[in-house]
Order: structure tokens, then sequence, then C-alpha cells
């Protein structure tokens, strides 16, 4: 019987893909208006910054951190970093936070959790206070029983330590519980060497995606309808 929820929280519940893009273009134009750069000087500084950051610090939380990216970007472009660096942040989580929606049907699909009082969490790569504004963002704030960071455990998904504390928090069993995630590595593969059981989301790249199912026999949807069929027939039958 599943007792729990947790879900991904970037490319699961809502777009990531594209509202970063449309951040990073907004903090890309900025940069262009205030210092008089060109498009492909801030591209190499910006991309060098990007690469540099995770290649220093690794797989830990703060690898994803914009403002390390910006203030790199300022600094390869031989820019006094603070001038811009904190303007170039806000810019960036305002243009995202501000246009965050969920995929159409999740809210339906977790008001049906709530109401078969199966509860929900939340396990993402990501710095905490960061996570924190998206799910108020998206109206999520009072819906969550869960909430588990790699910036708070200290690792990355897949790795076990990130698990056992969403095992811990929910006080539940690995077969008790359901992980939902759009990264088969991250939130498929790991959370069923866990024990959980894991629905891989797929919303896009179809094909590919499906060869990707059938060659790792786990099961996947594109869309939350289909996630809600899946938990009529699979999941919620005996609770």
């Amino acid at each position: 019987m599943i007792r729990a929820v947790i879900f991904d929280l970037d490319g699961t519940l809502y777009d990531y893909n594209t509202l970063e893009k449309e951040a990073f273009a907004a903090v890309a134009d900025l940069v262009l208006e205030k210092i008089g750069v060109s498009e492909e000087q801030y591209g190499k500084a910006f991309g060098r910054a990007r690469m540099e950051v995770k290649k220093i610090l690794g797989d830990v939380a703060a690898s994803h951190n914009r403002m390390l990216y910006f203030q790199k970007t300022m600094e390869f472009l031989d820019i006094r970093p603070l001038f811009l660096t904190l303007e170039m942040y806000e810019k960036y989580w305002g243009t995202f936070l501000d246009k965050m929606v969920l995929y159409p049907g999740a809210r339906d699909f977790l008001d049906e959790l709530y109401e078969r009082h199966i509860r929900i969490g939340i396990c993402s790569d990501m710095m905490a206070h960061v996570q924190h504004k998206k799910l108020v963002a998206l109206g999520l704030q009072d819906d969550i029983d869960c909430l588990v960071t790699s910036e708070e455990a200290g690792v990355e998904k897949p790795s076990r330590e990130v698990f056992e504390i969403c095992l811990r928090k929910l006080r539940l069993k690995p077969e008790e519980i359901c992980f939902v995630g759009d990264t088969y590595e991250k939130d498929v593969k790991g959370p069923m060497e866990m024990g959980m059981h894991a629905v891989w989301f797929c919303p896009e790249e179809e094909e590919a995606l499906k060869q990707g199912v059938k060659e790792n026999s786990c099961v996947s949807v594109k869309n939350y309808e289909e996630l809600r069929k899946l938990f009529e027939s699979e999941f919620f039958v005996g609770n």
C-alpha cells in the first residue's frame, strides 16, 4: 500500500527547462544593456563560469548556485563582480518565480493524494531556500509533508543518503513510498535501488524515453492524467 508520494520538483511538477531559458535570457539582456559587451562575449564568459563552478564544487547543491555563476561571469569579463552580480541574480529568480505554474493536472492529482490521506514529499537537488521559494510560487507551501534537498543531505541524488533522509522524515518503509521524477538515474533508478516504487515522468522526447523505459524496465508517464490513471489501477487499490 502506498502511503506517500515523493516528487522531484524541477521538471516534474512544472516546466523547468522553459523557465530556465527565459530567466537566463533576461539576465543576458540585462548585462548587454548595462555593460555593453557583445552577446558572444557574454555567452562565452557565462559558459566558462558555469563549467568552472561545477568543476570546482563537484556533486553538491552549491554547484547550482546562480550567484556563483554570475559572479564568475563578471570576473571573466574583467568587471568588478559586485557591480552587477546581485542584480543579475535577482533578475534571474524574479523572472523565474513570476512565471512558475504547475503542469496541467498536477494540482488535481495532489488534491487526490490529500483526500486519500497519502503524504506528499519533495526531494530535490538544490539549495533549500530556493526550493522553498519555488514551492511558495507554485502555491504548494501548505501541501508538502516532507522536504529534502541536496543541500541538507550534503550529497545529490541518487546517493542513498538523500533517500534515507526522506524515509526518516516520513517514518515509512521504502515499499510504502512511490517516487515520481523526470531523471532516470536520480529519480527512478536511485529510489528503486532503495526498495521504493518509482515512476519516470517524461513530458518530452517520448520515443527515446519509451526505449529507455523498455531497456530499464520501469514505469513511465508523460503527463498527470497518465499518472492519475496509473495510480488508480496500481497504487490506490486498497488505500
